[in-house]
């Protein structure tokens, strides 16, 4: 193989390994939240039986979405236009510890909306058992939002899925702000997010790694002039 045609197919080699490097960084990370009264950090949710369960989606470019069920109990509820599901958020923090907003679903006065209302329930003749939102970053410049609010979305991805931060996920509704009074909106019900796989996605063409893995060592051998 001569000079040129060596240059021309180290080039073709390192373009084609810098695609596949930047397609092997889109890793999708998948949490587990199993949402219930946590007494030691919101004293006021003291023998609620509600729960919840969610699954949080996260990729590392920074997006977010949440599927996330819930069944408010008791008096807890009902769920109605005098006692609404106020937010859904992540928050930093472990069980013990209120943090901050990371991350906002939906939610409506006197919290922020993060983009629209959260789903008030389910008729009891409907298929839906869940609804699934897209996260927003808590951006503004206030104590509530994580930082100040100065962390970007891919930045705070990151702080979950390095394990960085511990974080969970809440629900607010009218009765439990009224409940904590002075405390602040410490949510209902809450659970710890758990890390539950990761999985690399297959490159645009439909091919998987291996392939990826034996073109490389083909163009490599190729270089050292041998054979695969």
């Amino acid at each position: 193989m001569n000079l040129l045609l060596k240059s021309a197919t180290l080039i073709a080699f390192l373009a084609t390994s810098s695609v596949h490097a930047s397609d092997r960084s889109e890793v999708i990370y998948y949490f587990d939240s199993e949402l219930a009264a946590d007494p030691a950090a919101v004293p006021m949710s003291a023998g609620s039986e509600s729960t919840g369960k969610g699954t949080v989606t996260v990729k590392n470019d920074g997006t977010v979405t949440m599927d996330i069920m819930w069944v408010i109990r008791g008096e807890d509820g009902p769920i109605n236009e005098d006692n609404a599901v106020i937010g859904m958020h992540i928050h930093t923090g472990d069980e013990y510890t209120n943090g901050p907003i990371v991350f906002g679903f939906c939610g409506q006065a006197p919290l922020p909306s993060f983009g629209g209302t959260c789903q008030q329930g389910w008729s009891s003749d409907s298929a839906q058992i869940a609804t699934k939102y897209a996260g927003k970053i808590c951006d503004m410049n206030v104590k509530d939002c994580y930082n100040y609010g100065q962390t970007s979305a891919k930045e705070a991805a990151q702080l979950l899925i390095d394990g960085r931060e511990d974080m969970y996920v809440n629900i607010h509704t009218t009765k439990s702000l009224a409940a904590n009074g002075k405390a602040g909106a410490l949510g209902l019900i809450r659970g710890q997010l758990r890390l539950k796989e990761e999985s690399s996605p297959a490159d645009s063409d439909g091919d998987d790694w291996s392939h990826m893995t034996s073109t490389s060592r083909e163009m490599k051998s190729s270089l050292r002039g041998g054979s695969v």
